[in-house]
């Protein structure tokens, strides 16, 4: 899901509490040969390529098809490849949802999924599950993908980011000075630490976030 549509009024223009020091989406479309067939379950109003179908479980623009994700009414084996980022922590049984994915994906497709670990609540409009990288891996290693690549796209310094706003509004409340507070410290550019730690082995004991990239 687009994180954009969780940051409501005023916050849209606010800077954001994470940073990805590269966009994992591209290197995977890079993986795909000319004319693939490629899907983004929980797209959030975004369309990855001109041509990428789209589906979500709630009105949005640019989303071609509206269903529950845990039961799409698509054939098997309809794509080349799917992405699912920022979505199954909102699904109630990511396993079905997986699931789904898996079925719908062509024999040898790919499949790219990104999962929150450390990060505050965060409802779309609910917030049910969090992913260590060992259990990411164990988790679509068990639904029947192949890992090609895996690791940490959002490092640990976004978690703290995130984190400490969250301790403001525990400490102040939702009130006016409690949001200046929290606006404050967005402009605070400490997230950009993570463009050093990203890569080091450690940034996934307390990443904000983490991918899989695997094969049917």
């Amino acid at each position: 899901m687009a994180w954009i549509n969780l940051r409501k009024g005023f916050h849209k223009i606010l800077p954001g509490l994470t940073i990805q020091h590269r966009n994992k989406v591209d290197d995977t479309l890079k993986m795909l040969s000319g004319g693939a067939r490629i899907c983004d379950i929980g797209a959030g109003g975004r369309r990855i390529t001109p041509t990428t179908y789209t589906i979500d479980g709630f009105v949005t623009q640019n989303t071609d098809l509206i269903c529950d994700i845990h039961d799409i009414p698509l054939p098997d084996e309809s794509f080349d490849c799917i992405f699912c980022t920022g979505t199954l922590e909102h699904v109630e049984d990511p396993h079905k949802a997986i699931s789904e994915i898996y079925r719908l994906l062509k024999e040898s497709g790919i499949v790219h999924v990104e999962v929150p670990f450390i990060q505050g609540f965060h409802a779309d409009p609910h917030d049910y599950w969090r992913w260590t990288l060992e259990g990411l891996r164990l988790f679509c290693s068990k639904a029947g993908f192949s890992e090609i690549e895996s690791g940490t796209h959002i490092g640990p310094t976004s978690s703290v980011n995130w984190i400490l706003n969250e301790y403001i509004f525990c400490l102040f409340g939702n009130s006016l000075f409690g949001n200046v507070m929290a606006s404050m410290m967005r402009f605070i550019p400490f997230k950009y630490i993570d463009y050093l730690l990203i890569k080091r082995p450690s940034a996934a004991r307390i990443a904000s976030g983490i991918y899989f990239v695997g094969r049917k």
